[in-house]
């Protein structure tokens, strides 16, 4: 199995595993990209030490799960620090901890929690049980990091006329965001990768060409042939100059 390859055509998966960790655990925003990058950016480190060790024991799929929860776990420690369940919460057994680490650790409500233990079948679940639980249980100081993620400034309208600009605007943006997304999934795997390292993982060059085993200098002239490919497919989509001038910074 050539890692490097298997990277290319599992990253959609790989980036959808992290995002549904990531949804699962309350974890949004920057906070989310943050995770997503460095599971990717691990997954490249050591010439791909990592998807080297799969021996085929289970399907990709599975492995990549595994790998990313692991991670996961080991990025929430390194941002919230080691959480431990309280001598109560170990007392009254494994449910216990659960809705415990659900509410204190990982920032959820005791409905949310309630449901995200309900979707277990290996547990028996009593919501007036756990009632009883939490009430008992220590109060802790939630350890969820806040980043404002959902805390925007909007500026005021003036007139109605502006809200229709706007809304124009933003369709034609969404419109060239899936037109760019397009043309990017037209070019080969590996010139599909480069993009993403370099423009919306921020790699340097540098780094991109030890990330697919290339030389560095080249890798400037195949980058501006790959921006000129982009372009055109983007004009033949009818996206604008205005819009094709992204590419000078592609969106992340």
């Amino acid at each position: 199995m050539d890692p490097r390859q298997w990277y290319v055509e599992q990253l959609d998966v790989i980036n959808r595993i992290a995002d549904s960790l990531c949804r699962r655990n309350g974890v949004r925003g920057a906070d989310a990209e943050d995770f997503a990058a460095d599971v990717r950016l691990k997954l490249l480190q050591d010439d791909y030490a990592v998807l080297r060790k799969y021996r085929g024991a289970s399907s990709k799929t599975t492995f990549l799960t595994v790998v990313i929860s692991n991670l996961f776990r080991d990025h929430r420690i390194k941002m919230w620090g080691k959480w431990r369940p309280s001598a109560e919460a170990k007392r009254r057994g494994a449910i216990a901890v659960m809705l415990e680490a659900l509410i204190y650790r990982d920032g959820h409500t005791f409905e949310q929690a309630c449901n995200f233990l309900e979707q277990d079948s290996r547990l028996t679940v009593d919501r007036a049980e756990l009632k009883v639980i939490q009430q008992e249980l220590p109060h802790r100081v939630p350890r969820r990091v806040d980043t404002n993620a959902d805390v925007e400034s909007v500026p005021a309208h003036q007139a109605a006329d502006d809200r229709v600009l706007d809304r124009e605007r933003d369709e034609r943006v969404q419109g060239a965001k899936a037109a760019l997304d397009r043309a990017i999934g037209h070019l080969p795997p590996e010139d599909r990768l480069i993009i993403r390292l370099h423009y919306f993982e921020g790699l340097s060059i540098a780094d991109v060409a030890r990330a697919i085993g290339t030389a560095q200098k080249p890798l400037y002239t195949r980058i501006k042939r790959l921006l000129e490919t982009l372009s055109n497919d983007l004009e033949s989509q009818g996206i604008g100059r205005e819009y094709r001038e992204w590419l000078n910074s592609p969106p992340s």
